[in-house]
């Protein structure tokens, strides 16, 4: 991708782009260093920490709604601020306080806030960006995203001494930034597009699609077990680093992984493979990577656990989403989507509400939380194989592969929090219900 082609994106779209980089960066001011700073400086136990984390994700999945009705209705500018607004109170609140019940409170403010934002903001991309700039719009959040969270984690490396609470302050003035930004510099409502509402009965479509329910049931535990890196790694870290604040490196190196080599995977591995055959392999590779946190004793350890992790993540993101693009009905897609998003969410505060209990059990260097993480990892695993030649599933997949509009390679997507995951955008996806977009190349 050229700067020329970057230039040629209207300016309402870069500065959404700018506002996709600075809530990364707030949110990765704040996610590699909460579980530490909960651990050691506000003393909790590993039990509430993870209910803390696990609050996040499921007042994400409400305001995730919330914005969805709200931005068809009062407009995305205002949401995309209002949202940012409530994470800064969040992230602010974090610095100020000092109960468990207070922590809580928070998490859920923080929650609620990317909720009502990166979803508003998304729509907001799609419905702004020209067709002929749509492929490059999407293409750079998913850069946009990767250097923010590359960028929280040398600010905190360098800049952040100790386990401070200045990263919530400074998290906070960025997502106030990102709200005066947005109020400010982009247009009203919708721009020049209709805001867009859900039809009625469509939700009642979807979960009629039985191949669809299934998988979906399926991706909740690939969820909850993917959740657990964000969780532990920061915990381990404290055990073993004599400076965990380190651990913000991690998700730098990670998401320069991932600039560098998610295309490469996509055109070597996921475009070769059946898409479940891919995901299986993903599970596999993430299942490695969190259970060898366990053998860490130093950072290098925890860099190589990441690093194979992030293989896995790379595997897993864009095959989830390429295999609900083909379940779905390309007239609802963005519905499908939307579904898929709480399905996510619904794994990932699942996942670290257990994990939180598995791993205060095994805080005396016990190997139980691990052998579950392992067990998991290697079940799921052997049921996506079987689901691979499941006859319903199998025959959607063929079916979709039979269409002319089909996509013609896996989407190519960041990786990035649950919570803010670029879904696929290909030349059969409409970002308005029931309504068809003209095909991209």
């Amino acid at each position: 991708m050229g700067i020329k082609e970057i230039l040629k994106l209207e300016r309402p779209l870069l500065i959404l782009l700018i506002g996709v980089l600075l809530s990364h960066l707030g949110t990765y001011m704040v996610m590699p260093m909460l579980p530490i700073i909960l651990k050691v400086d506000a003393g909790l136990t590993l039990v509430q920490i993870g209910t803390i984390l696990a609050s996040i994700a499921i007042a994400f999945q409400f305001g995730s709604i919330l914005g969805g009705v709200l931005a068809d209705r009062i407009g995305r500018r205002f949401i995309i601020g209002l949202g940012a607004l409530i994470s800064a109170v969040g992230s602010i609140g974090f610095g100020f306080f000092s109960s468990y019940v207070l922590f809580l409170s928070m998490a859920v403010t923080m929650g609620l806030g990317t909720g009502l934002n990166a979803p508003s903001t998304k729509a907001a991309i799609a419905a702004l960006a020209s067709s002929e700039t749509q492929t490059t719009a999407f293409s750079m959040r998913g850069v946009a995203a990767n250097i923010g969270t590359g960028i929280a984690g040398l600010i905190i490396f360098f800049l952040i001494a100790g386990s401070s609470k200045m990263i919530f302050y400074i998290a906070g003035v960025i997502y106030l930034v990102l709200a005066v930004k947005s109020w400010v510099l982009l247009p009203k409502n919708c721009g020049s597009a209709s805001c867009p509402i859900i039809p009625s009965g469509a939700y009642r479509e979807a979960l009629k699609n039985k191949p669809f329910l299934v998988f979906s049931l399926v991706s909740i535990f690939i969820w909850a077990l993917y959740a657990q890196l964000s969780l532990a790694l920061p915990l381990i870290a404290t055990v073993i680093l004599p400076e965990p604040k380190n651990v913000a490196l991690i998700w730098t190196i990670n998401s320069l992984i991932v600039i560098s080599s998610q295309g490469m995977i996509t055109k070597k591995v996921i475009d070769r493979i059946q898409p479940l055959s891919a995901l299986g392999v993903g599970v596999l590779f993430i299942t490695v990577g969190i259970t060898s946190l366990y053998f860490s004793s130093a950072f290098f350890h925890l860099v190589i656990s990441g690093a194979i992790f992030v293989i896995g993540e790379m595997l897993i993101l864009p095959t989830i989403d390429s295999t609900i693009s083909q379940l779905s009905k390309a007239e609802m897609i963005g519905l499908f989507f939307a579904l898929a998003n709480v399905v996510s969410g619904l794994g990932e505060a699942g996942g670290k509400s257990i994990g939180g209990r598995l791993l205060g059990v095994g805080e005396e260097a016990s190997p139980l939380p691990w052998i579950v993480f392992g067990v998991t990892g290697v079940s799921l695993f052997l049921i996506v194989m079987y689901l691979k030649s499941w006859e319903p599933i199998r025959k959607s997949l063929e079916n979709a592969a039979k269409k002319d509009n089909k996509p013609k390679h896996a989407p190519r997507v960041s990786i990035e929090p649950a919570q803010f995951r670029s879904h696929p955008f290909n030349s059969w996806e409409p970002e308005v219900f029931f309504r068809k977009k003209t095909r991209t190349e």
